[in-house]
């Protein structure tokens, strides 16, 4: 027999309510030891919850008894909506653990558990996975649109196309001198494989903008010392997220910022000026500055008035660096500008 899992579902206590999930063959004799009585299949229930043993009251909280298969995992489950203090909260899952053949929840145990009773297949789980983690509400998008089965579903009719493609071919080699199978089966069915290989291909094309959406765009300042890179970093970011100095060099590390433009993750990287240098540190971070730079999905060339421009030998930007990822020259400083003055 199956073991019974727990764990605490919702957030960090201390909260308002925190919600304590099981999951198993011993669900309902869990319910009824706790509260007294099992309440209807997906109906909520007030219940005082007493320490089995002793009698104690728990706590007083509102139970909902999920019968399997129509559960989330496919088992019986139930779900402890209690108060969030730390000490109810920990006597709760003490108690449980006491039962015979109850244990803590593995990480995505319960949603292993959904997947192996066939409850959600492989993209789904992907989704809920994206779901918990979307910070944007691109990202939520994205993610509700794979958990409700779009994805799946696109998959299982290339699944059955390239079924019938095979026994198709299959029948053609198998019967070819049989009347009951046409002639032209070959053509129709490599015809057939040329439109959901091209199918497939737009697909893998347009996955890759839905995979930056899911990890979010790199954005990557770059340019000369004192360019006003950091400068530009915390006005997007609305905070002092780096020092600003007039002293050259001041940045010799990366620094990122994670943030929401537009319901679109962006991580914005601060980076040390490149130039010539002998020092040690300096050197190190001019070589982090590069190796983010490679690897970013934009470069924003960061250029002060009479700063050292892009196509200047002198700019210091990696010719394969250039060759191989977007560069846009951003104009800084322009405040600072002196206007010139009218004739009177």
């Amino acid at each position: 027999m199956a073991d019974t899992i727990y764990a605490l579902s919702s957030g960090a206590v201390p909260s308002g309510v925190a919600v304590i999930r099981v999951s198993g063959p011993r669900t309902r004799e869990i319910v009824a030891s706790l509260g007294g009585r099992v309440p209807d299949p997906r109906k909520a229930m007030l219940s005082r919850l007493r320490h089995p043993r002793t009698g104690d009251v728990l706590d007083e909280a509102v139970v909902l008894y999920f019968q399997g298969p129509a559960s989330f995992t496919g088992e019986d489950v139930a779900e402890f909506q209690c108060h969030g203090g730390r000490a109810v909260v920990s006597s709760l899952l003490e108690v449980l653990g006491s039962f015979e053949g109850c244990r803590p929840a593995e990480a995505g145990e319960f949603t292993r558990r959904a997947f192996d009773r066939g409850r959600m297949d492989l993209t789904e789980v992907e989704g809920l996975a994206d779901l918990i983690a979307a910070e944007t509400e691109s990202q939520r998008k994205q993610a509700m649109r794979q958990m409700g089965g779009a994805l799946g579903q696109l998959y299982e009719d290339w699944r059955k196309r390239l079924i019938h493609m095979r026994a198709m071919i299959e029948a053609d080699f198998d019967f070819a001198d049989e009347e009951d199978v046409p002639g032209s089966v070959a053509e129709e069915v490599w015809s057939e494989a040329v439109k959901l290989h091209a199918e497939i291909a737009d697909h893998l094309e347009r996955s890759k903008s839905g995979e930056r959406l899911r990890s979010g765009l790199q954005v990557v300042l770059m340019g000369a010392p004192n360019a006003g890179k950091s400068s530009l970093l915390n006005a997007i970011a609305g905070r002092d997220v780096a020092i600003v100095t007039e002293e050259a060099g001041t940045t010799r590390d990366v620094i990122e910022v994670h943030l929401d433009l537009g319901g679109y993750p962006v991580t914005l990287v601060d980076t040390a000026g490149l130039r010539q240098t002998e020092g040690i540190v300096e050197r190190e971070g001019i070589r982090r500055a590069e190796e983010r730079g490679r690897a970013a999905d934009l470069v924003l060339w960061a250029v002060e008035p009479d700063g050292v421009e892009l196509d200047d030998q002198d700019a210091g930007l990696p010719v394969d660096l250039r060759s191989s990822v977007p560069v846009w020259t951003v104009r800084t400083k322009a405040d600072l500008e002196t206007l010139p003055e009218q004739d009177s």
